[in-house]
């Protein structure tokens, strides 16, 4: 069997992909109506440099290199995140780990361990860590096409991790 056979018979990922597609090939004006993901995709591009750029500081280039993007995520996390409580408290919403709980149901791949810890933890330090966290996991699905973009609930879950990252690059890079 054809690979195309294949694919398409895997509905769901076949109708991701064909959506993300769809959206590639539209005119610019319609490709700007999807400004909450943008913008999220942009920041998010900013914030892996912000990101990466510290983790390579700390660690050396070789080291950088073989680090799991996860890991760089969760060093800067540590470093500017935890330590500093005027970037935390900036970061920290109650609505948005409210909207995080109630939108999030696919809890594979971290995310049901993140949402965990984020319940879990006791300073508002740890909880906009954890945030940022699942913000990365959101990275990761739609960077890998595992989430059809125009959903309601995806978008708005798209939204709050966009306003948990503008804080830190406003802050780190003045």
């Amino acid at each position: 069997m054809s690979f195309q056979k294949e694919l398409k018979k895997r509905e769901g990922p076949y109708e991701r992909i064909v959506e993300w597609k769809t959206l590639a090939n539209k005119n610019l004006d319609i490709i700007l109506s999807m400004k909450i993901q943008m913008k999220f995709i942009f920041r998010w591009i900013a914030f892996n440099g912000l990101y990466s750029v510290s983790y390579e500081m700390d660690n050396g280039e070789k080291k950088a290199e073989k680090a799991q993007e996860w890991k760089k995520v969760e060093a800067f996390c540590d470093k500017f995140i935890l330590t500093d409580k005027n970037l935390s408290s900036q970061i920290y919403s109650a609505e948005a780990k409210k909207i995080f709980f109630d939108n999030i149901k696919e809890k594979s791949n971290y995310m049901g361990k993140y949402l965990y810890d984020l319940k879990s933890a006791r300073t508002k330090e740890e909880q906009a860590k954890y945030l940022v966290m699942i913000a990365y996991k959101i990275r990761c699905r739609l960077f890998h096409g595992e989430k059809n973009p125009s959903l309601d609930a995806n978008q708005l879950v798209v939204e709050t991790a966009t306003k948990i990252i503008n804080p830190i690059l406003n802050y780190v890079i003045t």
